[in-house]
């Protein structure tokens, strides 16, 4: 669905003779960087069902992980950070754990127009794209990707990364 409104959205802004610009937005071990007591914190904050914030604190405070490697295991170790890749909460997890960069920049008036439908920013989980009709706006979102990143404390690779069409 996102592929779509990205290309709808670059379609609408092409055929009526105008740049529009998109920086896909590439987190560094974006899931191993989810602090979970953020997230479960957030998630209290928010109204979240205490029972469920309690079994998954519960879980993830008690995970232990070991590494096969060249026919031998590892010793048991704990985890205190990150989200499994591929587990089927991950990418929910991880779309909360970011909610407040995403509403923050949602929010913002900063965003391309499509009859009257206001865009600049795509994601699921771990995977964003911010659009702006401008390189101005675009250097906006930016720094507002990077507040909100710092604050998360997670990191992005925000050089190198802006497209126009």
């Amino acid at each position: 669905m996102c592929t779509s409104v990205a290309k709808r959205t670059i379609d609408y802004y092409l055929k009526r003779g105008s740049y529009v610009f998109a920086c896909f937005v590439d987190f560094q071990k974006a899931f191993d960087r989810v602090n979970y007591w953020k997230l479960f914190s957030q998630m209290l904050d928010d109204g979240g069902d205490a029972c469920m914030v309690r079994l998954l604190a519960f879980w993830h405070s008690r995970q232990m992980l070991c590494i096969f490697w060249q026919g031998f295991y590892s010793e048991p170790f704990s985890v205190r950070n990150g989200k499994r890749q591929g587990g089927v909460l991950s990418p929910f997890l991880f779309t909360r754990f970011v909610r407040p960069l995403i509403s923050a920049t949602t929010q913002c008036k900063i965003r391309c127009n499509i009859g009257g439908l206001f865009v600049n920013l795509l994601a699921y989980a771990d995977d964003m794209v911010l659009l702006s009709p401008s390189w101005r706006a675009m250097q906006a979102l930016i720094k507002l990707l990077e507040l909100w990143c710092f604050k998360l404390d997670i990191v992005c690779n925000t050089k190198d990364c802006l497209y126009d069409f």
